[in-house]
């Protein structure tokens, strides 16, 4: 119910932000009522003012993006160290897909837990995004392995998950999967949990969020992925690549946990 009327008074009053639409629900009460609102109807008023969509987050500090960057600096030792090509930091970039869609489904379940008609809405679109973004996420591997990785990465079908663990063990992804994996589970906790975004997000934008960042990043990722393959994966074109993925990342970082 708080969240019904926060997104109503929102809308109806686009110019107040959340603590104006508490003074302005406490007054509508002392001059319906006479009297203030009692200990029921102000814990809904603090309830509307924390889900109002504008609500404003705390200040934001420069850490989860600055443990993002660092997180994507790790693949560079296996540039300048292991001897990666383009198809290996493709590959870890879609590996890191799958990791996303993990906490995007983490972050449908957190929302707002304390309402309980919305967790039946809640598992039901949480099922549906595993098996579509699932999907959506295989038919995206197949192409990556099948196309960048050579016939050692056939993909049978449109099940890439064996290629992608072969690959992960021949180039030694898993370090650098299990570092972008807790710059993902840092963020989660840091702005989702403590910064309170579970509080005002909401349940359709967090199902479709991450299919604009999985389409943009990897339009360019593969875009510079085969001009680096047709190059012979020379060092710098690997860098450029690289930078070219922070550079996506920390956009679309900023952009998301920004103050609404």
């Amino acid at each position: 119910m708080a969240r019904h009327i926060a997104r109503e008074l929102s809308a109806k009053y686009p110019d107040l932000g959340p603590q104006e639409i508490a003074e302005k629900m406490r007054a509508d009460v002392q001059e319906k009522l006479g009297r203030a609102p009692n200990e029921q109807e102000a814990r809904i008023i603090d309830a509307v003012a924390a889900r109002s969509p504008r609500a404003a987050a705390p200040a934001e500090k420069p850490l989860s993006a600055w443990v993002l960057v660092v997180a994507n600096l790790v693949p560079l030792a296996g540039v300048l160290l292991w001897g990666w090509d383009a198809f290996a930091l493709i590959a870890l970039f879609w590996m890191e897909n799958v990791v996303v869609g993990i906490f995007f489904a983490l972050r449908m379940l957190a929302l707002d837990p304390r309402d309980l008609a919305l967790w039946l809405a809640k598992l039901f679109m949480v099922s549906f995004f595993c098996v579509h973004y699932g999907m959506f996420t295989a038919i995206h591997g197949s192409f990556v392995f099948g196309m960048l990785g050579g016939k050692r990465y056939d993909v049978p079908g449109f099940l890439p998950l064996e290629p992608a663990l072969r690959a992960a063990t021949d180039f030694g992804l898993w370090l650098p999967l299990g570092v972008l994996f807790a710059s993902h589970l840092f963020s989660f906790l840091w702005n989702y949990l403590y910064r309170g975004e579970y509080q005002r997000a909401e349940l359709a934008k967090l199902m479709t969020q991450p299919y604009g960042r999985v389409v943009v990043l990897h339009v360019a990722i593969l875009l510079g992925g085969f001009g680096a393959l047709a190059l012979g994966s020379p060092v710098w074109a690997l860098l450029v690549l690289l930078a070219m993925k922070i550079g996506l990342d920390l956009k679309a970082h900023v952009k998301e946990h920004s103050k609404k």
